[in-house]
């Protein structure tokens, strides 16, 4: 993929589709922008696509600059800059939900709307972990390489979705997502996690103005889905939609229902 040089970081980013309107997907902790694959090639269909790995992570090295909210969601500025679009529909998963929202809080002109899936208001909200969550990643730290990575999916995905596949299919999945040396916790997932720590919400008034999707999984045991629900109750315009049977890996598990949302969005956006 190319690489955009910054002063004080590299962003590798992707892009697909010729024409129609223009869409930013934005991925989170942990994870590259490879992840929006079932996305990507659907939307480049007829729109224009980029994606990217953040700061540090994936592709985006070197980088000597922070790692915290505001660095990363400026480095979407300045992508977009790069890409010479105005103004782009912006699309981000846990993490990548608050670095969209701080692209919308710093330039909301070059927003054309939000799509905020499995994420949350305030960063420090995601880093108390649930006893759930604690138990898997516990078991992706020990055993087994292959074990630890099916362990690792039940992060992103409920166990009765990954009973329907194969391991092999498990894996593919997860590995799509995270990166190479997830299981490890490299220092970058750690810098991540500390600018999640650090992030405590901002001023929601120019988010307000923009069309927002809001997008959860019921059964998410990384973004509460009750965290989506705070974020909803300060943007009382948006429209939410809860998938019952989903947990944080919404896009993936349920690629389809997933982008015809976001068709739908995009289009009454304008």
């Amino acid at each position: 993929m190319p690489i955009l040089r910054l002063d004080d970081a590299s962003l590798s980013y992707g892009q697909a589709g010729s024409h129609g309107p223009q869409v930013l997907l934005v991925q989170g902790v942990g994870c590259v922008g490879e992840g929006w694959r079932p996305q990507i090639d659907d939307l480049a269909r007829d729109h224009q696509v980029a994606w990217l790995d953040n700061r540090g992570i994936g592709g985006s090295l070197p980088c000597s600059g922070p790692v915290t909210i505001e660095a990363m969601g400026q480095d979407l500025r300045r992508l977009l800059d790069h890409l010479g679009w105005q103004r782009a529909h912006a699309v981000g998963h846990s993490m990548g939900g608050l670095l969209v929202q701080e692209l919308a809080r710093s330039a909301p002109e070059r927003v054309a709307s939000l799509s905020l899936m499995s994420t949350l208001r305030r960063g420090r909200d995601a880093t108390v972990p649930s006893l759930h969550s604690l138990r898997i990643s516990l078991r992706a730290r020990f055993g087994a390489e292959r074990s630890r990575w099916l362990a690792a999916a039940e992060l992103a995905f409920p166990r009765p979705y990954l009973a329907t596949l194969s391991e092999d299919e498990r894996l593919r999945l997860v590995r799509l997502i995270f990166c190479s040396d997830f299981l490890v916790t490299p220092p970058i997932v750690r810098r991540q996690i500390a600018a999640l720590f650090r992030h405590r919400g901002g001023d929601m008034a120019p988010l307000q103005r923009i069309p927002t999707l809001i997008v959860t999984g019921a059964l998410d045991v990384v973004v509460k889905t009750a965290l989506s629900d705070e974020l909803r109750a300060h943007l009382p315009h948006a429209r939410i939609e809860r998938f019952a049977d989903a947990g944080h890996g919404v896009p993936l598990h349920h690629p389809a229902a997933v982008n015809q949302l976001l068709r739908a969005h995009f289009a009454a956006a304008g």
